[in-house]
């Protein structure tokens, strides 16, 4: 089946590519057997020398910090280039949300065989929204809200949301902040502070009024690279 050693040859460059060898070669040798419908297949490998990370670069990449996509990356820089360790920065990246596009180069080092850089270029895409209301309602009077959520605030990767809803007979803001990466290994830490405030008897429905703060506490720990677990206290 040439399907199957087309793919045999894949995963041996990609084994081989994950253990340095970037720029190893494949080649099926067959050895036919006149009349037996027979044949014997070598695989020839040429792994190439050892081929080290010189630089990780990040390209289109302009209101992010460095640090909030550096800290995505599995391959460090002086060490030994892995496929499968670029691959899974790549789509780390993705996994961010900030960008329309990830795509990925090893450009070789002039000058040298064993070196190359790696290049992720990216494309900036919206990691917010904003919301404005204004409005009437015969039981509830004039309405009017504002809302902002942004996933990527001030380009630190923190995630900020705030909202204020004002009534005849009701007040609400709210208030929440996540750090993905409160500590250096990924465990992430938040809280979100609300207050609604409501009034029946500023549209005379009854007497009766009520206060309500609330205040909460999140955190989140990596189980791998793709699950995490999250728990609070409200």
């Amino acid at each position: 089946s040439q399907a199957a050693v087309t793919a045999t040859k894949d995963l041996l460059v990609r084994r081989l590519g994950n253990e340095g060898y970037t720029f190893a070669q494949v080649e099926d040798i067959p050895d036919f057997e006149p009349g037996s419908g027979e044949v014997d297949l070598s695989f020839f490998i040429d792994p190439n020398d050892r081929v080290y990370v010189r630089r990780v670069e990040f390209r289109g990449n302009l209101r992010t910090d460095d640090e909030v996509l550096r800290r995505e990356m599995r391959q460090m820089e002086s060490s030994s280039a892995s496929d499968q360790l670029i691959e899974l920065g790549k789509t780390r990246l993705d996994r961010l949300g900030f960008f329309r596009e990830v795509n990925t180069e090893t450009p070789p080092v002039a000058g040298t065989s064993d070196q190359i850089d790696v290049v992720y270029t990216v494309e900036e895409q919206a990691s917010g929204s904003i919301s404005a209301s204004l409005g009437y309602a015969e039981y509830s009077g004039f309405l009017l809200g504002f809302n902002i959520s942004e996933n990527n605030f001030l380009g630190t990767g923190n995630s900020l949301s705030l909202g204020v809803n004002k009534s005849t007979y009701q007040n609400s803001y709210n208030i929440s902040y996540t750090n993905p990466y409160f500590t250096p290994d990924g465990v992430s830490a938040g809280f979100s502070i609300f207050s609604r405030t409501t009034d029946y008897g500023e549209i005379n429905i009854t007497t009766y009024k009520t206060d309500i703060l609330g205040f909460g506490v999140n955190f989140g720990y990596p189980l791998s690279e793709t699950a995490y677990v999250r728990y609070g206290l409200g």
